[in-house]
């Protein structure tokens, strides 16, 4: 059996390419994955295909399931495109095999695998842009999936709260700009980081507001609570006790807010012990990915025993919060200032 899925919406590609190896997972089919955009040497294209078909022919004592996904196949040069489909005729008719062909672009019209698959009969999904109407709807799904609820009107603010972005790197590029400028897209990847921050600020409430959401995304001269982290680690610590005073002003609950820096910071020191320990740091934390990657990228000139320090700090503070009475916002300060 051949799946192909395709596309320029490679968030809503990669959610189903992850959907079905999750599937794969649960029926206990061992995977394998064949990236032709990131062929390691000494490979090569050609040697790649060698080993794709030497899998194919590979037979175990034992009966099994296999799940093989193979990427981004159709930037191949033509030369390759005989020996493609040779390669794939000899799984199309297998039970035990299944194969999922994903590449992050439409497979065109003319190319020999648009044939090939249409021949087989294989089971193929094109991933095009939303228009905006059914954005919404999709959108509203990934809040539920990510265990919260958000109102028609606050998707439409998020919509509009990118747009107002776009529009403003537009301006920048500037009228006289000789680079292209790009068309507005909703971007799911951005909507999905925002779901991650509304939850783990608010937790499964339902129904999150316009004025809920405005907590969370930076407004014009004002951070959102998720700038504190940013600027310790950039070791910005006059705009950390700014954001800090003015988040209090606007009166932020100063508990969740603590919870939330203190769970920033422990993963960020996860991160940085094993990245020292030369190991996958997606090993031992769970989260959004792209969450996890700005963290490691932010913290790499950190070391992990400073990280270590505030981190016990606010082991501390936390005691004191639950047990002396004492304010979340003035142990969060304390910390702040004995950085500076």
């Amino acid at each position: 059996m051949i799946i192909s899925i395709s596309g320029p919406d490679t968030y809503r590609s990669r959610e189903k390419l992850k959907s079905i190896q999750q599937i794969g997972l649960q029926k206990q089919a061992k995977q394998e994955i064949f990236d032709f955009s990131d062929i390691e040497l000494p490979d090569t294209e050609d040697t790649l295909l060698a080993k794709l078909k030497q899998s194919f022919s590979t037979s175990s004592l034992f009966l099994e399931k296999r799940f093989i996904v193979i990427k981004n196949l159709i930037n191949l040069p033509k030369t390759l495109h005989t020996k493609i489909k040779k390669t794939l005729q000899n799984c199309k008719d297998s039970n035990d095999i299944i194969v999922l062909l994903y590449d992050t672009d439409n497979i065109p019209k003319t190319h020999p695998l648009t044939k090939f698959l249409i021949e087989i009969k294989a089971k193929v999904t094109q991933y095009d842009y939303l228009p905006e109407s059914k954005s919404i709807a999709y959108i509203h799904q990934m809040s539920l999936e990510q265990g919260i609820d958000i109102r028609r009107e606050s998707i439409i603010y998020l919509v509009e709260f990118q747009k107002n972005q776009h529009k403003h790197i537009q301006e920048k590029i500037g009228s006289n700009s000789k680079s292209k400028k790009s068309s507005f897209r909703i971007d799911f990847y951005k909507i999905d980081f925002i779901f991650n921050q509304l939850y783990n600020y608010y937790g499964d409430k339902q129904n999150i507001t316009i004025e809920m959401l405005k907590v969370i995304l930076p407004q014009e001269n004002r951070d959102s609570v998720f700038s504190l982290a940013d600027y310790i680690y950039k070791r910005d610590y006059g705009s950390y006790l700014t954001t800090l005073k003015s988040l209090e002003q606007m009166g932020i609950e100063g508990i969740p807010l603590y919870a939330l820096f203190l769970s920033q910071i422990k993963n960020a020191l996860i991160i940085k012990l094993a990245q020292e320990d030369g190991k996958q740091y997606n090993d031992y934390i769970k989260g959004h990915p792209y969450v996890l990657q700005l963290t490691a990228q932010s913290i790499r000139n950190w070391s992990s025993k400073d990280l270590k320090q505030i981190y016990l700090d606010l082991i501390k503070g936390d005691y004191s919060i639950k047990f002396e009475g004492q304010s979340p916002f003035e142990v969060l300060r304390k910390i702040g200032i004995n950085l500076v």
